[in-house]
């Protein structure tokens, strides 16, 4: 049995080994005792022997229909389902069905995948809203018939090819109507709300608005503005060409970067958990051809970034399978400041406590490829560590990578050195660094232009603030203090002015209560000698 398209008022029946015409009028028809006019009207000489292979003419208006709800598939954010009879689910999840006259309205940063009868698929994503005008099927035909309305945001649809004149699915909005059977489409509603964009990426789609109808076939998008026909359809936009990323990606806040597009006056970048981007895990639109990935949990995700033109049509998207691998985070090394030159001791090694660290791997050795590694421990539990047995006058360079409680290792982390030097024979005494009593965080170096702000504070929401600057250097230095412990975050500022997300926030400890002061006389002394 192979349901199959026919006229706009017939389905096409194709009869299987087997079939009479009572069966078939019991499955699909309204009422059994069709079958008198369905052997009528095709001719069928033996009602209960058929042929395999025969073609019955059905009216579409014989065939028996049904309500046939939706369900939500998959939720990402905060998602509402208003039930038409009033009733209201604030936090809706998977498997929630969809009735007639339904609303699913998304938040912030939220999306949601909605699954109809005939598997197509709905996503609508952030700040949107859409009402389910009909649910319906044709009994097991195969005919779903879906019309709704989008009330504002935006939304992309997934549509299987219908099977019969009774397949519809239809997306309206304020100032158009979209009905297709079976492509890929995206429909949106602009902030003036009397404003939409329907773009094609397979399939095509009749689009109406003020009693005109236009055919927009795939790579081609239309606008229709409330009152007016639909603009003659334009070609979207190709996709632009992604730059290169590194295998797994081990930063937070990773810069995605690509080409400019011509044509482009906007770029939207998206990522998603899965390759068909069903729900969103993350969304920009900017005018930049880059954006900052977010902090997310590690793991596979899906990229896809596209162009805008200037009547905010979108077009094709390059898409990219992306693998985050940034967690825990790495601490920031704060002494010894790197390339730090000691005379006659060793330093004490101290770093931020990384908010998702249960331990630290540290690592020192002669060289900066760790070829030569001395030390090499992945145990310490605190943000400092003695180097006493490290006396030797040579160049050293660390590093450290932070362990999660459940054993995962994070990336490794900036690589910084000091030097020590025999004391000059000529002084007999302790040399300290002319950093003596400060802290130096840094990080890695950006792209160039940036610059960066610093935030100090006494508490983790940084509400109480001790410093609040703007440097161009990937480092920082402030005072050593006794009293409290002090939370770091720092974020890169674009040339343009753009602000990205802040990283990890590091909590700095406090110093020790015991200092050394090396006498005003004695630190003239060396410094002539010096």
């Amino acid at each position: 049995m192979l349901p199959a398209t026919a006229s706009a008022e017939f389905w096409i029946y194709t009869a299987a080994e087997g079939d009479n015409l009572w069966d078939i009028s019991e499955k699909y028809l309204d009422r059994v005792s069709r079958f008198e006019q369905l052997q009528k009207i095709n001719g069928i000489e033996h009602p209960t022997r058929m042929r395999p292979g025969t073609r019955l003419r059905v009216p579409m208006e014989w065939i028996a229909s049904n309500p046939e709800p939706a369900e939500i598939v998959d939720v990402h954010g905060t998602v509402e389902l208003e039930h038409a009879n009033g009733e209201v689910i604030i936090a809706v999840a998977p498997g929630a069905r969809i009735l007639l006259g339904d609303e699913v309205t998304t938040g912030p940063d939220s999306s949601v995948a909605i699954r109809f009868a005939d598997n197509s698929v709905l996503s609508l994503y952030a700040d949107s809203s859409i009402r389910f005008d009909y649910l319906g099927a044709y009994g097991q035909t195969g005919m779903v018939d879906s019309r709704l309305r989008l009330l504002k945001g935006r939304a992309d649809s997934r549509v299987k090819p219908a099977v019969g004149p009774g397949s519809r699915f239809e997306i309206g909005t304020p100032s158009a109507v979209s009905a297709v059977r079976g492509t890929n489409y995206r429909v949106a509603i602009k902030d003036d709300g009397q404003t939409s964009n329907i773009e094609v990426l397979e399939g095509g789609v009749a689009v109406s608005g003020a009693d005109k109808e236009t055919l927009v076939g795939t790579g081609y998008g239309t606008r229709v503005t409330a009152g007016k026909p639909p603009i003659s359809p334009r070609k979207l936009l190709e996709p632009p060409t992604l730059d290169e990323l590194p295998g797994p990606i081990q930063q937070i806040n990773w810069p995605v970067t690509w080409q400019p597009l011509p044509g482009a006056l906007r770029y939207r970048t998206e990522l998603a958990a899965a390759a068909d981007f069903n729900t969103l895990r993350w969304q920009q639109l900017g005018p930049r051809t880059r954006a900052a990935l977010p902090d997310l949990p590690d793991g596979s995700y899906f990229l896809r970034v596209r162009g805008v033109d200037e009547l905010g049509l979108e077009g094709k998207s390059a898409t990219r399978e992306i693998l985050l691998d940034a967690h825990p985070q790495p601490p920031v090394p704060l002494k010894p400041v790197d390339g730090q030159v000691l005379r006659g001791k060793t330093p004490e090694l101290q770093w931020t406590d990384s908010a998702d660290a249960a331990r630290y791997h540290l690592e020192i050795a002669l060289d900066e490829r760790f070829g030569q590694v001395l030390v090499d421990r992945d145990n310490i539990k605190g943000t400092r560590f003695a180097s006493s047995e490290l006396s030797k006058p040579a160049k050293y360079y660390w590093r450290l990578a932070s362990i999660a409680a459940d054993g995962e290792r994070g990336p490794t982390g900036v690589t910084r050195s000091w030097e020590i030097k025999a004391v000059p024979d000529s002084v007999d005494a302790e040399v300290d660094s002319m950093q003596e009593g400060k802290i130096v965080a840094s990080w890695r170096a950006g792209a160039a232009g940036q610059s960066y702000q610093v935030q100090l504070a006494f508490d983790p929401k940084f509400r109480e603030m001790q410093m609040d600057v703007t440097t161009t250097e990937p480092e920082i230095e402030f005072d050593l203090i006794k009293s409290r412990a002090r939370y770091l975050r720092v974020r890169a500022i674009e040339p343009d002015g753009y602000k990205g997300p802040w990283g990890t926030t590091q909590r700095v400890d406090p110093a020790p209560s015991k200092a050394w002061i090396i006498p005003l006389s004695l630190s003239i002394l060396v410094i002539l000698l010096l």
